[in-house]
């Protein structure tokens, strides 16, 4: 029992680290209905930003940060405005393959950019572990868990309790009606890739001191990520949390209890369970279709 409940704390730092991807893969997806499949590799990009004004420029930490989100939310307006606008009204079909494409595109300049080697990057929360009982306790993944939590609080405070908010959910509900309200629905889109660029990449800074800085570091991350967004149903952000924790444990048991090659098969087999029994994912709503 001690084994299991000491694997369950320690993922709580990825589950963490997966349940900000998942959400701002779903920010994105909540208001264009688009799955934005290079989301990893611009979460990337704001990683690298962030260690650039760290490590290259010598700025404060929480100043580097704040620098590389906002590098991230503007390298998310650029993409919406510049690229998704651009092919907006077409089939599904040709946004995954402008996102699949961006994705290449962006993880090769990146390695163009800043090398392919591995870069140094601290926790955000330094300190030894501490215990309790028999179980160790990792104040960084306490942190990240936390963050996780504390900003799905904050996105739904402010879609559901803002009237910022209630634009956002109007042109996700009806664009044509919204926009005779008088709703941007150009800025509220390119907001919204803002946003979910930015807490993407506050998932692949958070997530590279342990996997290592390098221009692939989130190449297995977005696929579990991705798996924890479908799991709790894309387009919710509780869904997104609870599926980034349930991906993150689950992932843990497989390689503490079986082996860690089979981490990815066990949590997609599980995905494929949930989504024969609800397509719409745990906490998804199902399409109505009017007659």
């Amino acid at each position: 029992m001690t084994v299991f409940v000491q694997l369950v704390v320690s993922a709580l730092g990825f589950g963490g680290i997966y349940a900000l991807a998942a959400l701002g893969l779903t920010i994105i997806f909540k208001t264009s209905n688009v799955v934005n499949f290079a989301y990893g590799a611009m979460a990337t990009v704001v990683a690298m930003l962030v260690w650039t004004a760290h490590a290259s420029l010598g700025l404060p930490t929480a100043l580097a940060w704040a620098l590389g989100i906002i590098g991230g939310g503007a390298m998310g307006i650029a993409v919406d405005l510049g690229l998704m606008r651009r092919v907006e009204g077409s089939a599904p079909l040709v946004s995954i393959v402008m996102t699949i494409g961006l994705l290449l595109a962006v993880e090769g300049l990146t390695g163009v950019i800043w090398g392919y080697g591995p870069k140094g990057i601290a926790n955000v929360v330094g300190g030894r572990s501490f215990a309790i009982g028999p179980i160790s306790v990792d104040r960084n993944d306490l942190f990240v868990a936390a963050l996780a939590v504390v900003v799905a609080i904050a996105l739904h405070l402010f879609y559901e309790r803002t009237r910022l908010g209630l634009a956002v959910r109007a042109v996700a509900a009806d664009a044509e009606t919204a926009s005779l309200m008088g709703v941007s629905r150009k800025w509220v889109l390119a907001g919204s890739w803002a946003a979910g660029v930015a807490v993407a990449g506050a998932a692949a800074a958070l997530a590279a001191p342990s996997l290592g800085l390098t221009p692939t570091l989130m190449d297995d991350a977005a696929v579990f990520a991705f798996a924890a967004a479908v799991l709790g149903g894309l387009g919710s952000l509780i869904g997104a949390v609870v599926g980034g924790f349930a991906v993150g444990i689950l992932s843990d048991l497989v390689a503490g209890y079986i082996s860690t090659n089979l981490q990815l098969t066990v949590v997609f087999a599980l995905i494929v369970v949930v989504l024969y029994l609800r397509p719409q994912g745990l906490f998804g709503r199902a399409a109505q279709v009017r007659q």
